[in-house]
């Protein structure tokens, strides 16, 4: 007996591998036609401008409305530093109005400060509201009485306790004003004994 072992009869097969078959070649397309590439082109033209001019619309806009904004802060600050100097105004006209001895180096080191605070102030738009003899007005005055005169007419201003003061159109503070009711009226009571006097 021998050894040898015989080999077996073994198959051998190739893998099946898939080959796919080239796609037919694509039918060219006829070529556009120059009058629709046109007017393709124009209405693309066209969608473009209209995009740029709502942008440069909307940024004009945007910078017209920061603008505005920055302005009405400017003046807003502005506004609220000269209403609280408007105090300090007034204590610097009452220091002056009663100064005993006006020829006073001092007083009129402070009467030269008081004028160029003054002119600063009415550089950047303040402006004082007419009081004394003008005519009431509720817009600018605020009346603190009503009293009967001789020298000023009915509803004009007599007296005026605190100056007021208008930063353009804007009231930052009214006036305080005492009103004018006219000439005291007299009484019959008073009246008949004065008329007796003349008689007599």
């Amino acid at each position: 007996m021998s050894n040898e072992v015989e080999p077996e009869n073994i198959e051998v097969t190739e893998p099946e591998v898939d080959v796919a078959e080239p796609d037919p070649p694509a039918a060219e397309d006829p070529a556009p036609d120059p009058q629709d590439q046109v007017a393709l082109l124009t209405a693309e033209r066209d969608a473009l401008r209209d995009q740029l001019l709502r942008a440069r619309a909307e940024f004009d806009n945007y910078r017209k409305r920061v603008s505005r904004e920055m302005e009405q802060l400017r003046k807003t600050a502005a506004e609220s530093l000269i209403r609280d100097l408007l105090p300090v105004v007034d204590n610097l006209e009452r220091g002056l109005m009663h100064a005993p001895d006006k020829d006073n180096p001092v007083v009129r080191g402070v009467e030269m400060v008081m004028k160029q605070f003054a002119d600063v102030l009415t550089s950047r738009g303040l402006e004082p509201i007419p009081g004394l003899g003008h005519p009431f007005d509720p817009n600018h005055h605020e009346a603190l009485a009503h009293q009967p005169s001789e020298e000023h007419p009915e509803n004009h201003v007599m007296l005026e306790y605190e100056r007021g003061y208008k930063l353009g159109e804007q009231v930052l503070r009214p006036a305080r004003v005492v009103v004018s009711s006219g000439p005291p009226v007299v009484e019959d009571d008073e009246a008949e004994p004065a008329a007796a006097e003349e008689s007599n």
